[in-house]
């Protein structure tokens, strides 16, 4: 870390911190001064405005909603962890800041002789601050990028939130604490959220505060035209970094030089981070559901299993490929391969909208069930969950486990069908089927006439994936 450098030194390192959406590209007499939008394909002022004018709609007369920035996470020491923005106010605003809030007031409230219906905080410019850790936008560039009018200091958010809270009956809070904490020190619960409602009926505040969630999870369930081409990107360069890993694969190779391949290849397309730690498992470790050690080195006969995902703009893909690290099947792995795979299929066609959510994991169940059963390794179909012991599928968008507030299916939700198979070493099978873990995993766009495989373009047939493992080893 620096500690004290010369200027000279600092001001051309400085432009490598500005990881924001967003950064500032002039510098007038040490002040910077204009906006470059590096990409040019983020959703439009207008894709936030719609959102929030839906949202508004929703929340009731004399209600009010406040959508807060993400925490900043602590690492080690003087080290935190690369700053995401808390999804609901990416999703309203599109801002990728700290220090930064919106205020959504259907009742409106009056600011400059006018009334107001949404207020966005944001960190005012600091130049000294700006040369360190990355560039502000700004209260003015903010209202360019967001449409939204009237932009405030995110300092002025407690004089603006006393007037406002008190004439409140209900607020929809991103960051409120629901729930009860265990404290080890006291070796007592807190019940925090009703110790806030204690401090704010002490100053006279009696309001009911409930998750923002209630009305925008259903809001983000449902993706619009511009957020499906989001996902169709975070998908497109997820496939690709799963081609990339299995071309380069051979036995003796780690963990994670395999994750390193698919990562850099997300980054190499454009993607800012991955969606999730990547699970990158080989030999016993495929067994493992959400291993992410990824240290063990392959050998000559692992299957390797790669459930990873990049995110694109705020947006998450969701892909999961095994492989054999040598390139062919055994007998036995490619009997679990192809019943997993019979099983998807059969889950990816009950994908439709009106469906019940759990369908399609119904489905693989019967199908992975009926399979182990005729394969020997189970006696009994109704003891599947000994080795598929998870759900088929979840909602996939801004979180790779998105939100939602039905489980029924409707056009314009995304989620995965991912169904899979694991016998671990000492099951209660023939020891020829120990080690051996399977998934297969595809992102599904539910739509009017049916569903559509965003990954569909990815090798998943067991002859596809031996015809692509170790091809640039030849």
């Amino acid at each position: 870390m620096i500690c004290s450098l010369s200027l000279a030194w600092i001001l051309p390192f400085a432009f490598l911190l500005l990881v924001t959406a967003y950064p500032v590209l002039a510098q007038s007499q040490g002040v910077y001064e204009h906006y470059e939008v590096y990409d040019a394909d983020f959703f439009p002022p207008s894709e936030y405005a719609a959102r929030r004018k839906l949202a508004l709609s929703k929340i009731e007369s004399g209600a009010g909603m406040l959508v807060r920035n993400g925490d900043v996470r602590n690492r080690s020491n003087d080290v935190d962890y690369e700053f995401r923005q808390r999804n609901n106010l990416l999703y309203l605003t599109g801002i990728t800041e700290t220090q930064s809030a919106l205020l959504l007031l259907p009742n409106g409230i009056e600011i400059e002789g006018k009334s107001v219906r949404e207020i966005l905080f944001v960190a005012e410019r600091n130049p000294s601050h700006e040369i360190w850790e990355g560039i502000r936008m700004g209260p003015k560039v903010a209202a360019t990028i967001t449409g939204i009018s009237t932009v405030l200091s995110y300092e002025e958010l407690p004089e603006i939130l006393d007037e406002v809270v008190p004439e409140l009956d209900k607020l929809y809070y991103d960051n409120w604490l629901f729930g009860v904490i265990t404290e080890p020190i006291v070796g007592e619960e807190i019940d925090w959220p009703g110790m806030m409602l204690m401090m704010m009926a002490e100053d006279g505040i009696k309001i009911e505060v409930v998750q923002a969630g209630e009305i925008l999870d259903g809001m983000r369930a449902i993706k619009s035209e511009a957020e499906i081409e989001m996902m169709k990107k975070a998908v497109e360069i997820s496939a690709e970094g799963h081609r990339e890993a299995m071309r380069y694969a051979r036995p003796g190779m780690a963990e994670y030089e395999l994750e390193a391949l698919m990562e850099y290849t997300f980054h190499r397309l454009g993607a800012e981070e991955p969606g999730y730690p990547s699970i990158v498992g080989a030999g016993p470790n495929t067994c493992i559901l959400h291993y992410n050690t990824n240290r063990r080195k392959s050998q000559d006969g692992d299957l390797v299993l790669m459930d990873c995902g990049a995110e694109y703009h705020g947006y998450s893909a969701d892909i999961t490929r095994t492989f054999p690290v040598n390139g062919k099947f055994t007998p036995e792995q490619r009997a679990i391969y192809d019943l997993v795979l019979k099983a998807q299929n059969a889950a990816i066609k009950e994908c439709a909208s009106g469906v019940q959510f759990f369908e399609p994991h119904r489905k693989a169940a019967r199908i992975i069930a009926e399979g182990l059963v005729q394969l020997g390794i189970m006696e009994f179909g109704d003891d599947v969950r000994t080795y598929f012991m998870h759900g088929t599928s979840h909602f996939l968008g801004m979180d790779v486990h998105d939100v939602s507030d039905s489980y029924v299916l409707t056009p314009g939700m995304v989620l995965t069908v991912e169904p899979g198979i694991y016998i671990a070493e000492g099951s209660d099978c023939d020891p020829k089927w120990w080690n051996i873990g399977v998934r297969i995993e595809d992102d599904i766009l539910v739509t009017e006439e049916g569903s559509i495989n965003l990954s569909a373009g990815l090798e998943k047939t067991a002859s596809e994936i031996e015809k692509l493992v170790g091809s640039k080893n030849k």
